[in-house]
């Protein structure tokens, strides 16, 4: 089953499981997830199973729901998402089932967008679809290297890495147009995958990326004034 994790800040305030039922989060008691901030409306938001997907929703809320940085009204959830309500921070995790399922869509998805010729980096990609020579092992250490525009190295140790200029980011990147969280590293069982937040130019080996892009040992990213290496070490 997926679960939610409540966070405040870096601290795990607690675990849910979604059973299979609507749960709804907000500050009234009656919540499914009780969220005590004066930011969060009594009813804040809902996910609703669907299938075998996730959908969050907006309860038309004060202040509004947040998915990895843009708000939203109604979205999709993926595994690693984060959803911001208030100050409070709660992350989206799919179970290994669940994750071995989605996998199987965004497979079938890419074949169905290289076979009519969508990605002509794809058609063009010797990488078997669905295998990843880079997929996460225990003795293979991820890192983000600066080559520009920052810091030196960071080893990538937690499961969702968030990149950007605010106080939450993991890895931080100026910028005066740089936002709080511009894009996030998540790790899968296939490898780690960039997902930009909507709000800022994100390039991969000097690409344009708008969706989650699985990232391949020595491909460059540029967010900002920042230009950094993935690799592996070990």
């Amino acid at each position: 089953m997926a679960q939610l994790t409540l966070q405040f800040k870096d601290l795990a305030l607690k675990e849910f499981e979604l059973t299979g039922q609507s749960m709804t989060m907000g500050r009234e008691p009656d919540n499914d997830i009780v969220v005590e901030n004066l930011l969060v409306s009594g009813y804040h938001a809902r996910i609703d199973p669907a299938g075998s997907e996730y959908i969050l929703t907006d309860l038309q809320s004060k202040n509004g729901t947040f998915v990895n940085g843009d708000r939203v009204t109604s979205t999709k959830l993926k595994d690693g998402d984060y959803i911001l309500v208030g100050k409070h921070t709660i992350i989206f995790t799919l179970s290994p089932e669940e994750m071995q399922e989605d996998q199987k869509l965004t497979e079938q998805t890419m074949f169905i967008e290289v076979a009519q010729g969508a990605s002509e980096l794809e058609a063009q990609d010797p990488t078997p679809l669905g295998f990843d020579s880079t997929a996460v092992s225990a003795e293979r250490r991820a890192v983000l290297s600066f080559l520009s525009g920052g810091g030196d190295e960071y080893e990538i140790k937690k499961k969702l890495v968030k990149l950007g200029k605010g106080e939450e980011a993991d890895v931080p990147i100026g910028g005066l147009f740089t936002p709080k969280v511009a894009a996030t590293i998540s790790r899968r069982p296939t490898g780690y995958h960039l997902t930009p937040t909507g709000r800022a130019k994100v390039k991969v080996n000097d690409a344009e990326v708008g969706h989650s892009h699985r990232l391949r040992e020595f491909d460059t990213i540029e967010i900002g004034p920042a230009k950094l290496q993935f690799y592996y070490q070990g």
